[in-house]
């Protein structure tokens, strides 16, 4: 198979270039103002023209390439922000947690348009408890499921469910049985949570 053939050529990734092609790229002359020399660079335009580039002689490549400066013009703020902008290549990004581009215009994605058979993630089971003014967290629902308790109780009631349980299974008040000793250990352990966590 000829290598000019014209099935070969329209299969071909990139086209040879034409001769004229050629010479016109042999003829172009340096554009910097009064030389003549041939042009066999390019030298970017400059900001607010990417994609642009002057045609220059070696020498002037090179005398253009010490002074070029692609902040030139801007302020130091501006280049600070234009520098901070260039990590994310100039495209808009949020914080982890913020609404996305894909959400702009309407209400953030909740958890509860998320399939979660075991509710681990659905705000409804984040409970506010109106007698002490704030919403639950996980740890402190859990300790009172273990008190037996609901998600509205008080802490003068929590208390009061500590201590009976606390009597109730001590060993001293079962003739000296450790039958309830890991539930002791689990109610103990919930008062410590709540404790802790300011709601009692």
């Amino acid at each position: 198979m000829s290598l000019h053939s014209k099935i070969f050529d329209k299969i071909r990734i990139k086209q040879e270039p034409t001769a004229k092609a050629k010479a016109e790229a042999a003829v172009k002359a340096c554009e910097w103002p009064g030389c003549d020399k041939p042009a066999k660079h390019r030298a970017p335009k400059g900001r607010d023209a990417e994609g642009q580039f002057w045609n220059y002689c070696t020498p002037h490549t090179q005398e253009y390439n010490k002074n070029y400066n692609y902040f030139q013009g801007m302020g130091d703020g501006d280049q600070a922000s234009f520098r901070r902008d260039a990590q994310t290549g100039h495209r808009p990004t949020w914080k982890l947690g913020q609404s996305g581009a894909a959400f702009v215009g309407a209400q953030r994605r909740t958890a509860k348009y998320i399939e979660d058979p075991l509710n681990i993630l659905l705000k409804e089971n984040i409970k506010t408890n109106a007698k002490h003014g704030r919403t639950l967290r996980r740890s402190e629902l859990d300790a009172l499921g273990t008190l037996g308790l609901p998600e509205d109780a008080r802490p003068e009631e929590v208390k009061s469910k500590y201590k009976m349980l606390v009597k109730r299974l001590h060993p001293d008040a079962n003739q000296g049985s450790r039958a309830n000793e890991d539930t002791l250990k689990a109610v103990i352990k919930a008062y410590d949570t709540l404790r802790d966590t300011g709601f009692v």
